[in-house]
């Protein structure tokens, strides 16, 4: 649950010393959703989970224009059927994607609640949609599964792009990107988890220390500013294996992960034998699987010079950018 304003950043490649940013797009209330667009096809992960398209989505109330904590800004809802008990062949739910794509920038969300729960494997991430999948990258920003209480940032590429471990704060779980790495886990990529002190960096903890540039709304934003990052992930060659970004929010159920990990859980476990079991019977349950967004944000820089790395900045709480070589 995020029961309070958090402000992610997340920059997918910069120059070698911060520049000025000047804003390219803001997706918010107004503009939202004639900007995205709806996948409805069947779930890549194999989740137990049913895409809307924006009719029928609009219609069922998976989508609406929604009060915020600031009422001079409304929030954009994006949830899921808690509703129907026994779906046959899924839960509804909606992932939707920027009609624009990217291929550098600084990417500001400004998230009041996320999804989260047994059985619920939520995700804002990008993805370049004209490709094979990982051609292109995979960059994923705010995920997890379950009751896990950790953010797991990781990247997903085709061969040839490993990490260094160092430069960050957060707790390195794979060092190689390649979703075919050797001594990995099939799809893992290179991921970094972020633990918090207070055991929630994924879900409840999500809302201290916001830097200033990025809070307020006059303020342009400047990540020199904002401290040692969770994760960075340097040493692989970005624009070789990142172009192309659209800005993906999901909410899924079961599938490749969760479902994997549900018996994991002992809190989870102890409600079902099985995950769809539980997602299948428990509509109610999944009042809280939804997104509240206020905006995203996309910042480019003023000017770009030919040295660029790449990595994920997160300051204390949920403050992401994926950020720059100091070299």
């Amino acid at each position: 649950m995020i029961p309070a304003r958090a402000i992610i950043a997340t920059a997918a490649i910069v120059q070698s010393a911060f520049a000025a940013y000047t804003l390219v797009d803001d997706y918010n209330a107004t503009t939202w959703f004639s900007n995205f667009q709806f996948f409805d096809q069947k779930d890549p992960t194999n989740g137990f989970v049913q895409y809307k398209n924006l009719q029928i989505s609009a219609q069922s109330g998976l989508i609406a224009a929604a009060d915020s904590s600031d009422s001079s800004n409304p929030a954009i809802y994006l949830g899921v059927d808690h509703k129907t008990k026994n779906p046959t062949v899924g839960r509804a739910s909606i992932r939707l994607s920027s009609k624009k794509s990217y291929h550098h920038g600084l990417f500001i969300f400004d998230i009041e609640h996320a999804p989260y729960g047994c059985g619920v494997w939520p995700a804002a991430w990008l993805l370049d949609e004209s490709q094979q999948w990982p051609s292109g990258g995979e960059i994923d920003i705010i995920e997890g599964v379950n009751d896990q209480k950790d953010n797991q940032i990781t990247l997903h590429t085709t061969a040839n792009c490993a990490i260094q471990p160092q430069g960050f704060s957060g707790k390195l779980n794979t060092s190689n990107c390649d979703v075919n790495a050797p001594n990995q886990d099939k799809n893992a990529g290179c991921a970094i988890q972020h633990p918090m002190p207070n055991g929630e960096g994924y879900g409840k903890g999500l809302n201290e220390d916001i830097p200033g540039d990025i809070s307020s709304s006059s303020a342009e934003p400047d990540p020199s500013k904002w401290g040692l990052p969770v994760a960075k992930f340097s040493g692989c060659d970005i624009d070789a294996h990142f172009k192309n970004l659209n800005i993906i929010f999901n909410i899924a159920f079961c599938g490749d992960w969760a479902g994997k990990t549900f018996a994991s859980s002992s809190t989870c476990a102890a409600k079902a034998p099985t995950c769809e079991a539980y997602v299948q019977q428990n509509p109610d349950a999944f009042r809280d699987a939804y997104w509240l967004i206020r905006s995203v944000k996309v910042y480019q820089e003023a000017a770009m010079d030919k040295k660029r790395d790449f990595g994920s900045w997160l300051k204390k709480e949920w403050h992401k950018v994926l950020g720059e070589d100091s070299t």
